[in-house]
């Protein structure tokens, strides 16, 4: 196995750029997530960090050694795509021992890994069976397998889950987690969806627009995120933001008027000047309806999902912003219904004009 260092790496097509400086480092042994919505470059990163895209400048490192004049099959590294990509024709044995036969492994090595990878991803009894035998689920091992085999230092997975429906998607994450534990090798994920990152990674990176947002631990994201945008993609149901103003105090905190609810004092942990436009970031999970906590908020109740654990209650504000509301269980409100919505200042997160997070919360 082996760390992966990106230092400055940047990749245009023509006049565009997709990656814009990334600089990041996978750990031995750590998975790395990278995550954000669609188009945002993480999949053009992870092919320059397999060498199917050569950058634009910076370098990639596996293991120490720059690699960015390497080819793929130098690299070290083993890729599982969205499509499985198996050979219809061949038994699961041969596409799992397809790129050992190429590379010369002898026999009864060949035979004693890919028993061994099929062992670990509990599908040594499909070894006879062709793709066409198969489930969503029995063929993404399969080609997860077909890396395993190659015994790569980093392993790199292209939104592997995205073809499974919801109930694979599961299974599979667990798959995935326990691979990663028993292998204790180096892996790269790319997904758009945040409940696959916070529940896989070591850590997470969040990219948007070819930029590094934050990089860090799952729960370091959810509970500090570095600014609006990744305080937004971090968590499910999304946080929600609320228009305010605010002016600071000699004391380092700051009176913030909200647009539709009260006023509340937060310590600054970043500059804001007098009467600045500001937005307030509130979890769903934070807000309890009622009138029990430092702020409270009024609207009207727009729709109610009733989700059988939870209920998330959307409620139109005064100013016409929405707040969205995460009860346990089923709630009494229904649509139509004058509702509050009340949360602690210490959930509280507050964020400039420009998107970056100037408060963690903190007392009225």
């Amino acid at each position: 196995m082996a760390n992966l260092a990106l230092r400055g790496v940047r990749k245009a097509f023509g006049q565009e750029e997709v990656v814009k400086g990334i600089d990041l480092e996978a750990a031995d042994g750590e998975f790395l997530v990278f995550v954000g919505p669609s188009g945002c470059g993480k999949s053009t990163l992870l092919r320059l960090i397999a060498g199917l895209e050569d950058p634009t400048d910076g370098d990639v490192e596996i293991g120490g050694t720059r690699v960015n004049d390497m080819a793929p099959s130098e690299r070290g590294i083993a890729m599982v795509f969205q499509s499985y990509a198996l050979y219809p024709h061949m038994t699961v044995f041969d596409n799992m021992a397809f790129g050992l036969k190429l590379s010369g492994t002898d026999r009864s090595s060949l035979a004693a890994r890919v028993h061994e990878a099929a062992g670990i991803l509990r599908i040594d009894h499909l070894l006879d069976r062709r793709p066409r035998e198969l489930s969503g689920g029995q063929r993404q091992r399969v080609a997860i397998g077909r890396a395993i085999v190659r015994e790569p230092a980093v392993f790199l997975f292209d939104e592997p889950l995205s073809n499974l429906d919801a109930a694979l998607r599961v299974d599979m994450r667990l798959e995935l987690a326990r691979l990663h534990e028993r292998l204790k090798a180096t892996m790269v994920y790319v997904t758009h969806d945040q409940v696959e990152a916070m529940t896989l990674a070591d850590r997470i990176a969040v990219i948007n627009a070819g930029r590094l947002e934050q990089a860090g631990r799952p729960l370091d994201l959810y509970r500090s995120p570095a600014n609006r945008f990744v305080a937004g993609f971090i968590g499910s149901p999304r946080m929600n933001f609320v228009s305010a103003s605010v002016a600071p105090s000699a004391d380092g905190h700051g009176t913030v008027a909200i647009a539709a609810g009260p006023t509340v004092t937060l310590p600054l942990t970043g500059p804001a000047a007098p009467g600045s436009p500001v937005s307030l970031g509130i979890r769903p999970e934070h807000l309890t309806l009622g009138d029990g906590g430092d702020l409270v908020f009024a609207g009207q109740v727009r729709m109610v999902e009733r989700l059988g654990a939870a209920s998330l209650v959307h409620l139109r504000l005064p100013n016409g912003e929405d707040l969205v509301v995460q009860q346990a269980g089923d709630t009494q409100v229904r649509s139509g219904d004058q509702a509050n919505a009340a949360c602690p200042v210490g959930d509280c997160h507050l964020f400039d004009a420009d998107g970056r997070r100037i408060s963690d919360g903190g007392s009225t």
